[in-house]
């Protein structure tokens, strides 16, 4: 399978005028202010291959948005290139657009006061689209995501989960290769994000359009990547499976036991007791301590009738990683 979406070494800094406090220092920065550097991205490099959806995580400020501009052609990098479907994004910017579509959860492209079609409208004349390929594209839209019930609608009117439905289909309507998707599941209850999951997942296989994922929700991240990338103060700190996360990053493993009768829980300094009520036992063990070490411990206490071990949930590799 091959890259549509190729960075490396891509660095970005900005230099900032460090503020100084009163009228003095106001003046000062007028005639002789103090800079200083900031290294928003640093030295990141990474692919996407096409038809995927890559989960790209971080903190706040830790430079998703920043690479998500220069992948656009928003910004330019100062090292580094990143090539998107076989262009330079910040170098030709215009053809670069007609391959991409971009969704932001927390900034709306629709037009606030008028009808959802208006929107529509003004995207098909932005970008040129065919009379054709446009109704083809409405067509698929009003089957799969329901845009016929809100066409004629202001979007001030539309729920939350209506109006993400009527930015995805927005950004598809020039049949980009690339989509990418910024927090589209913010504010969303779990009905919403269950069907908004659905949505991205069929357009992904439908259209072959390519995803980059950009979310704090890990829920989004399990239920549609296979692959993540986290980035923390700039620099890509992880690059790879979601299973191999877990176990990279997490250390305490899961042990669930159920018994055949009741039985009292297992005395050993690495296992703490999460649930230890009648048959069924959940332990963790925070060292890295070997499965036939594990065993004898269980099988001690009473005859096994089901076990399983698991790695951690995301949320709390996820934690962890933001804590050390």
């Amino acid at each position: 399978m091959n890259s549509i979406l190729l960075v490396e070494h891509l660095t970005k800094k900005f230099t900032v005028v460090v503020g100084r406090r009163g009228l003095s220092g106001a003046i000062c920065n007028l005639f002789n202010p103090t800079k200083r550097e900031i290294i928003a991205v640093n030295n990141i490099s990474f692919f996407v291959q096409e038809g995927e959806i890559l989960g790209f995580l971080g903190p706040n400020g830790a430079g998703k948005s920043t690479t998500i501009k220069m992948l656009t052609g928003i910004l330019t990098p100062t090292s580094g290139t990143a090539m998107v479907s076989g262009l330079v994004p910040y170098q030709r910017p215009r053809e670069n657009a007609r391959n991409i579509g971009v969704v932001f959860g927390q900034r709306s492209r629709l037009w606030w006061n008028l009808p959802v079609q208006d929107s529509f409208e003004y995207t098909k004349a932005l970008y040129q689209i065919s009379d054709e390929v446009f109704q083809e594209n409405l067509c698929y839209f009003t089957a799969n995501f329901g845009v016929d019930e809100i066409l004629t609608k202001p979007v001030r009117t539309l729920s939350l989960g209506q109006k993400m439905r009527a930015e995805i289909a927005m950004a598809m309507l020039h049949n980009p290769r690339i989509l990418y998707l910024d927090e589209p599941t913010i504010g969303l209850d779990v009905v919403g994000k269950n069907e908004l999951h659905k949505l991205i997942r069929q357009i992904n296989v439908d259209r072959d359009v390519t995803i980059l994922l950009v979310t704090h929700d890990v829920l989004d991240i399990e239920r549609l990547c296979n692959r993540v990338m986290i980035i923390d103060k700039g620099s890509l700190i992880w690059h790879g499976g979601i299973e191999d996360l877990k176990r990279a990053k997490g250390v305490e493993k899961h042990y669930h036991v159920v018994y055949e009768t009741p039985c009292a829980p297992i005395e050993a300094s690495f296992l703490k007791a999460i649930q230890t009520d009648g048959q069924r036992h959940h332990y963790i063990c925070t060292e890295d301590v070997p499965l036939d070490k594990i065993l004898p411990q269980i099988m001690s206490v009473g005859r096994v009738i089901d076990f399983t071990v698991t790695d951690p949930p995301l949320d709390q590799v996820m934690r962890r990683i933001y804590t050390e």
